[in-house]
C-alpha cells in the first residue's frame, strides 16, 4: 500500500505520518513495528520505509531507500468548464489522473451552468488516484479562470466543440499545448472565435457528441499518446 505525505523530503531519515495516513496504515491495514510500506510524497519522491512506531496517529518510519522521479517537461494540460455534476468531475479527475494528466483548469464560460467548485475535496480525489496508479508527480489543480483570461494566459492550443469546422482529428495532435473543453451548451460562437484567432486549433475527438467530462478525458488519452 502507498501512503502520501507531502511534506517527506530527501531530506529526511525518519517521518511521520500524518493522523489520516496513521489511522489507515494502523488500524484499517493492521500494520506492525517492522512493516515496510512505501510513502510518495507528490512531488517525484518515492521512499521505502519500515514502520518504528505504530500509533495509530501518528504512525513514525524509517526510511531506508529514497528515489527522486523526474517531472515531464511539459504538461497534459487539461482546461474545462466545470460539468453541472460534482460527481461528473470528481469521475473525471480520478480517472485523468490515472491516465496520466498533470494540470487541471476549470474556466467559466459563457454557457457555463455552474462556476464554482469543492477544490479540498478533488484535490483528495486527486491524491487517492495518483497512489492508485502509482504515479509520483500529482496533477496540478487551478482556481477558476475566465475563458478570456485563460485565452490570454495560454495564447495557443486545441479546442473541441461541436460547431462545423475545419477540424483535425485527435490523433493528429502532434504538441502538447492546452486543450479547451466546453460546457454542456457548449461554448459560444464568440468564444470559439475568440479562441480560433489567438491561435487555438478545432479538434474532433468522436463522431459522437459527448459529455464535457468524456471530451475531456478523450482529450487526455490522446495527449498523453504523444509522450509515448
Amino acid at each position: 500500500m502507498i501512503f502520501y505525505a507531502p511534506e517527506c523530503t530527501l531530506d529526511h531519515n525518519t517521518y511521520t505520518l500524518s493522523e489520516a495516513e496513521s489511522k489507515h496504515c494502523i488500524k484499517v491495514l493492521r500494520n506492525k513495528i517492522g512493516s515496510e510500506i512505501e510513502i510518495i510524497n507528490g512531488h517525484g519522491g518515492q521512499f521505502m520505509c519500515e514502520i518504528i512506531d505504530d500509533h495509530h496517529k501518528k504512525c513514525e518510519v524509517k526510511i531506508t531507500k529514497k528515489t527522486q522521479h523526474p517531472s515531464k517537461e511539459n504538461d497534459t494540460h487539461i482546461a474545462m468548464a466545470i460539468p453541472k455534476s460534482s460527481d461528473r468531475l470528481e469521475w473525471f479527475m480520478e480517472k485523468a489522473t490515472e491516465i496520466g494528466i498533470t494540470r487541471l483548469s476549470l474556466i467559466n464560460c459563457e454557457h457555463s451552468e455552474r462556476r464554482s467548485f469543492n477544490q479540498t475535496r478533488l484535490a483528495k480525489i486527486t491524491v487517492s488516484a495518483l497512489k492508485q496508479s502509482k504515479r509520483f508527480h500529482l496533477p496540478i489543480i487551478e482556481e477558476t479562470i475566465k475563458f478570456d483570461d485563460f485565452i490570454k494566459k495560454h495564447p495557443k492550443g486545441y479546442i473541441g466543440h461541436c460547431n462545423v469546422d475545419n477540424k483535425i482529428m485527435g490523433r493528429e495532435m502532434n504538441q502538447l499545448m492546452p486543450f479547451l473543453i466546453g460546457p454542456e451548451g457548449d461554448f459560444s460562437n464568440e468564444e470559439i472565435k475568440r479562441a480560433k484567432d489567438s491561435g487555438y486549433m478545432s479538434v474532433e475527438l468522436s463522431k459522437n457528441r459527448l459529455r464535457t467530462e468524456t471530451a475531456a478525458l478523450s482529450a487526455v488519452f490522446y495527449l498523453s499518446d504523444i509522450l509515448v
